[in-house]
């Protein structure tokens, strides 16, 4: 059986966008911002469960960004700020900002970090929360890990990677027994030149960040090209490996059987919509030069990078080809 599922941050509409800038203009209250997005939140839901999705999350809508709400909880900001006035960054070399961590010493965690809210309006069996990998987390903050030029002081940076990961195993154990699916998303992984100098730390932390967790868990890589990590990556202590074909080079992938593929069939970072046929065609090349144990259909990254209208087709395009898969 073929699965389809979303991935990560959704596009806000534009109403909630004009709604945003109203917001620093003063024109806005932060609680009708929150009333939109709730709304918002309860459609995606409903197209989800409409379209028969595997899996359904909550768009993440009210994430400004995808460390940001953990950001927050933890106080992961500069002196005398918070975590809404860090420095706006560009993540790795893409269009996505994000607000930095500034990590000063040892975190200790005792809030929650993420709002489980929306759960109520899934069955358990297709609840999906999606958190940020610990290497994700640790490479995008500054602090004590980084020198000034931001490379990494490897000790250290193992430390913090290792502290980030107990934080999400945390999460994840609270989450667990509530959700069905677990992903931590990966921007950089597959990106930066420092992972294969850290393979073995990065390994850990995902030991540590899925361990004692019941749910199913994924590790989904997005901004670079995925085959530079093997064999390693399909050794890694995670059910399910997401990979990006549009920075990927698929054929380094043939035969080697992986355990279960996500393949990004859906351009995140392109207007242009994938037909059905054309998802048809990719995902049966997959099931024949890869021959993956399960293969799922879902966004290359997370869709903030699209108009909502845009994103909602594509997701229905992407439906549409899982059925059709299946069907035959």
């Amino acid at each position: 059986m073929v699965e389809a599922y979303l991935n990560g941050i959704f596009p806000r509409s534009e109403k909630a966008l004009e709604a945003g800038s109203n917001l620093l203009k003063g024109r806005e209250t932060k609680e009708q911002l929150f009333r939109l997005l709730e709304e918002e939140t309860l459609e995606l839901i409903k197209l989800q469960q409409d379209l028969n999705l595997d899996y359904v999350t909550d768009g993440q809508l009210l994430w400004q960004d995808f460390l940001r709400p953990i950001v927050a909880s933890l106080g992961l900001h500069g002196k005398s700020s918070n975590a809404d006035e860090n420095p706006v960054t560009r993540q790795v070399y893409t269009n996505t900002f994000y607000r930095k961590p500034v990590v000063s010493d040892k975190i200790n965690f005792h809030k929650n970090l993420v709002d489980e809210r929306f759960l109520a309006y899934v069955k358990k069996e297709k609840r999906k929360i999606i958190l940020p990998s610990p290497f994700a987390f640790a490479y995008l903050s500054d602090g004590i890990h980084k020198n000034e030029d931001g490379t990494i002081k490897k000790d250290t940076f193992m430390e913090v990677l290792l502290n980030f990961a107990e934080i999400l195993n945390h999460e994840a154990k609270r989450l667990s027994n509530e959700v069905s699916f677990i992903q931590f998303n990966d921007p950089c992984l597959a990106y930066s030149a420092e992972a294969k100098i850290l393979w073995e730390s990065i390994k850990d932390s995902l030991s540590i960040a899925t361990e004692n967790i019941s749910a199913t868990t994924s590790l989904h890589l997005y901004n670079g090209d995925a085959s530079l990590l093997l064999p390693g990556l399909l050794d890694l202590p995670v059910d399910r490996i997401g990979i990006d074909p549009y920075t990927t080079d698929l054929r380094q992938f043939f035969g080697t059987s992986p355990r279960f593929l996500e393949i990004g069939v859906i351009n995140s970072k392109n207007s242009l919509v994938e037909g059905t046929g054309t998802i048809v065609t990719f995902a049966n090349q997959v099931i024949e030069k890869i021959k993956p144990n399960g293969l799922a259909l879902v966004p290359n990254r997370p869709l903030e990078l699209v108009p909502r209208s845009v994103a909602i087709k594509k997701i229905e395009n992407l439906a549409k080809a899982a059925h059709s898969l299946n069907s035959k």
